[in-house]
């Protein structure tokens, strides 16, 4: 990692533990990459708060239709062009609570029980409090083209459906996350075709395309390889994914790892159902497909301790300060099922609402392959590519939200909406790279109708999630507090032609 900085130098004591031959120094480093990267990516922590104006909807006959519902674009009687930027701006807090009992950091001892000697009386009960306050742009664009005039209209649509940007300060939770950017981009083309005057079909092709950039510091002392590699070299251990806190978190075995420049390319599809028995009352459904993911891009090892670049230089082996290689992660992005209905009650007033159901359990397994001369360990028979999978225990989720349109003028409609999301993440698997509980939504705006062609639009949507206390993590580190609260501010431009 360019410009990481290294661990501290252990003292005298920790180097009288250290394993012996360059065997398992090598084991360590070639996995440490592979268990960070698929443990902390985490689709779960990713859902963009924003894509389109609180106007749309499943049941919205507009251009943003191709994202909502692309059987709605069967009504859309002129094409249309719809403009959106917007402003995020997070603030997520994590108070770490150390539930076990830690050794001193510069010590490093195999297997339990623990020197009393060795016991830090101090990590212990609530640390402090890391904060964070990210701020990203988003925007969309669609278009809509009615090709046969009341039967078939076709779109086009540029949005991001998934992002999650968050840099903590160094703290307690460096081990989980430091910093994270992910996102995915979306290019549909999509067609609305209307059977009758009723019934409306639609459905889109989707390019999926995605960026990643991840960085953490990785603890060795709960990887599974380093423990079988211990034991490969007659050295009993307690080391591995489910090793207590007394052997965790060690400056010796503490490696600053990031995945930069990583980027992937993929697809998908969704159809869309519109069923409009009147004037006056709507109804859609759309299915989203899920999309494989693979970010390709390049792996960083920071090595620079005396222990991995000199310590063993006797038996023959020496490890670069900055140890570098390609890198991919791949994970899936979750199947979704949204249904709509919307009401005009009078002349100035509708109503709408929308359930969606996620099927975050889809998601078995996050993998992570990692290539690099420097990995190549022959005594072993480790090559110069390594792969790791680990399974997840995710939940599906649900998502409701109702909301209302009232026409205060002839040029002036106000729209407000309120909504719940429920959490993906189990207390057994949460941590600081996904904040998730129950979320709360509510979204106010307005549409300034400019002439019959032109239309502005602006929005303010928060989304919040209830504070989680988390006692019964797998892991320590995932014991805590947590909060989140996300507020976009954005606007649209709507032109007919």
């Amino acid at each position: 990692m360019s410009g990481a900085l290294p661990a501290p130098r252990p003292r005298a004591r920790a180097r009288a533990c250290r394993p012996r031959g360059r065997e398992l120094a090598a084991l360590a480093l070639a996995t440490g990459l592979v268990c960070w990267t698929a443990g902390d990516a985490r689709a779960s922590g990713i859902d963009a708060p924003w894509v389109t104006s609180g106007l749309s909807g499943p049941t919205t006959a507009d251009a943003a239709a191709v994202f909502w519902n692309p059987a709605e674009l069967a009504g859309v009687e002129r094409p249309e062009l719809l403009l959106g930027a917007g402003l995020i701006v997070g603030r997520a807090t994590y108070t770490r609570e150390r539930r076990g009992t830690y050794q001193t950091p510069d010590t490093l001892q195999f297997k339990l029980p623990l020197d009393p000697a060795n016991v830090d009386a101090t990590r212990t009960g609530p640390a402090e409090e890391v904060a964070t306050t990210p701020i990203a742009p988003t925007g969309n664009a669609f278009f809509a083209f009615p090709t046969i005039p009341n039967r078939l209209t076709l779109g086009v649509g540029l949005y991001v459906p998934y992002a999650a940007a968050l840099s903590f300060p160094d703290g307690p939770q460096r081990w989980q996350l430091q910093q994270a950017f992910i996102v995915s981009t979306s290019l549909t083309l999509a067609a609305g075709l209307k059977l009758t005057e009723q019934l409306s079909l639609g459905a889109g092709v989707s390019y999926v395309g995605g960026i990643a950039e991840l960085s953490k510091v990785q603890d060795f002392a709960s990887m599974k390889e380093f423990r079988d590699g211990l034991a490969y070299l007659k050295q009993d251990n307690d080391f591995g994914p489910t090793t207590p806190s007394e052997l965790r978190e060690l400056d010796v075995l503490a490696r600053p790892i990031s995945l930069k420049q990583a980027i992937s390319h993929g697809a998908s599809f969704h159809v869309g159902l519109a069923f409009n028995p009147n004037k006056d009352l709507r109804f859609g459904l759309t299915y989203q497909h899920s999309a494989a993911m693979r970010y390709k891009g390049k792996f960083a090892i920071d090595m620079n301790h005396p222990f991995f670049t000199q310590d063993l230089a006797e038996q023959g082996l020496r490890y670069k300060p900055l140890v570098e290689g390609d890198a991919e992660l791949s994970f899936t992005l979750p199947k979704r099922l949204t249904a709509g209905v919307g009401y005009r009650v009078n002349d100035k007033l509708s109503i709408d609402g929308l359930l969606s159901y996620v099927l975050y359990s889809d998601i078995e397994a996050f993998v992570v392959e990692a290539s690099s001369p420097d990995l190549a360990q022959p005594k072993l028979g480790i090559g110069d590519r390594v792969a790791v999978t680990l399974p997840r225990k995710w939940n599906d989720t649900v998502w409701v939200e109702a909301g209302a349109k009232y026409k205060l003028s002839e040029a002036l409609l106000a729209t407000a909406s309120v909504g719940y999301q429920s959490p993906a993440s189990p207390d057994s698997t949460i941590d600081v790279a996904s904040p998730d509980n129950h979320r709360l939504i509510g979204d106010v705006g307005g549409v300034y109708t400019v002439s019959d062609r032109v239309s502005l639009s602006a929005d303010v949507r928060v989304q919040g999630i209830l504070p989680r206390t988390v006692t019964a993590s797998d892991y320590d580190l995932g014991n805590g507090e947590y909060t989140l609260l996300l507020t976009t501010v954005g606007g649209h431009l709507k032109v007919g032609f």
